[in-house]
């Protein structure tokens, strides 16, 4: 009986910190409900919640591409979290309907709602700093297996700095 535990133990201590570090560095499945991103995630309103499944690597290694549907840190509310499609990137510039055209500057990015109801965005934020990205949507797992398209409203940008990857 002993040995069984110690074998179960050294599985537990091999297994735990290689979950914790593909959690951490790869990938993750976080619980979604916001509305500011129908018909993405919840695609009808009901009082489930989606999971989500995040790329981190691609935020690691600063891979972020516009139409990409963030996980990110609230910057209004500390302990907050929210989910928001990236229009524009650094270097680009940003046609909007009140404040005119803005320039992203390095290290930021837009980013909006695809829902028309008001929510914390870059609207009403400004451009939002690219460290608050936690990850890419990839997939919606919950209640039902979907691909996240990456759709943004190309009329809406002027592409400014061009990164290596599309």
């Amino acid at each position: 009986m002993s040995s069984q535990l110690g074998i179960f133990a050294k599985r537990c201590a091999l297994a735990v910190p290689m979950v914790v570090t593909f959690n951490d560095c790869f990938a993750s499945v976080v619980t979604v409900d916001h509305t500011t991103m129908q018909p993405i995630s919840n695609e009808t309103v009901s009082t489930s919640r989606d999971r989500v499944l995040l790329d981190k690597f691609s935020v690691r290694l600063g891979r972020y591409k516009r139409g990409d549907v963030c996980y990110m840190k609230s910057p209004s509310k500390p302990n907050g979290w929210i989910v928001k499609r990236v229009i524009a990137l650094e270097g680009d510039k940003v046609r909007t309907g009140d404040q005119g055209v803005v320039s992203i500057p390095q290290g930021f990015c837009w980013v909006e709602g695809d829902e028309a109801d008001p929510s914390p965005d870059s609207h009403s934020l400004g451009p939002l700093p690219l460290g608050l990205i936690h990850g890419v949507v990839a997939y919606a797992i919950y209640p039902s297996l979907r691909r996240v398209p990456r759709d943004f409203p190309q009329d809406k940008v002027l592409l400014g700095y061009q990164h290596p990857w599309p």
